[in-house]
């Protein structure tokens, strides 16, 4: 038998026993079916953000305001806190638990960008203690690609100048940074109005 047609035959053999991987759902759709649902999810987060600024923000500044120190950690903790979450997904990465922490990480970043204050929610009258907490870490979620660079920077600076060798940033490293840029956005929200 010659050459040529074992090989052909141990192709196909191949090309059978590994099936193609199925499409996920999103990609199933049809081309209009995924701008009507593109369309439709913009329009969801414009709605959310316009409910959460209006509705769930001060009703929530009402109930912390008369307690200053409480209403500051409250109002930081919608964004900081979800940069404090990826921090300690981060950390977790390799335990038996790293699955649901990055799940409620992912989720509460979602809930930090419905907090970025801008349309109508520059409208809206809360405490002055939560927001102060608000605005830390709304602004915190706004400046995290500028403090993502100025963190590799120095990491650049650290190891390449000052050590002169290569040491590469962990996950672990990633997350303690997280978890530290979070905590200066609490401090920076409880002294925001000291000054």
């Amino acid at each position: 038998m010659p050459k040529n047609t074992r090989r052909g035959r141990q192709k196909r053999a191949d090309a059978v026993s590994t099936p193609p991987e199925p499409k996920n759902w999103f990609a199933r759709r049809s081309g209009g079916q995924r701008s009507l649902l593109v369309t439709g999810g913009v329009l969801g987060a414009l709605l959310a953000h316009y409910l959460w600024w209006v509705y769930a923000v001060p009703a929530v500044g009402e109930v912390v305001g008369s307690v200053p120190v409480v209403s500051t950690v409250v109002g930081w903790a919608y964004g900081g806190g979800a940069i404090m979450a990826v921090g300690v997904a981060l950390i977790n990465h390799e335990s038996a638990r790293a699955k649901p922490v990055m799940q409620v990480a992912l989720a509460w970043s979602v809930l930090a960008l419905l907090c970025l204050p801008f349309g109508w929610a520059n409208d809206v009258s809360l405490p002055t203690d939560y927001w102060a907490g608000v605005f830390a870490g709304a602004w915190g979620v706004l400046a995290t690609p500028l403090a993502a660079a100025v963190a590799a920077l120095l990491w650049w600076l650290v190891t390449k100048v000052f050590l002169k060798r290569e040491v590469e940033a962990t996950e672990v490293a990633m997350g303690w940074l997280a978890v530290a840029y979070s905590f200066l956005l609490l401090v920076w929200g409880s002294t925001l109005l000291r000054f």
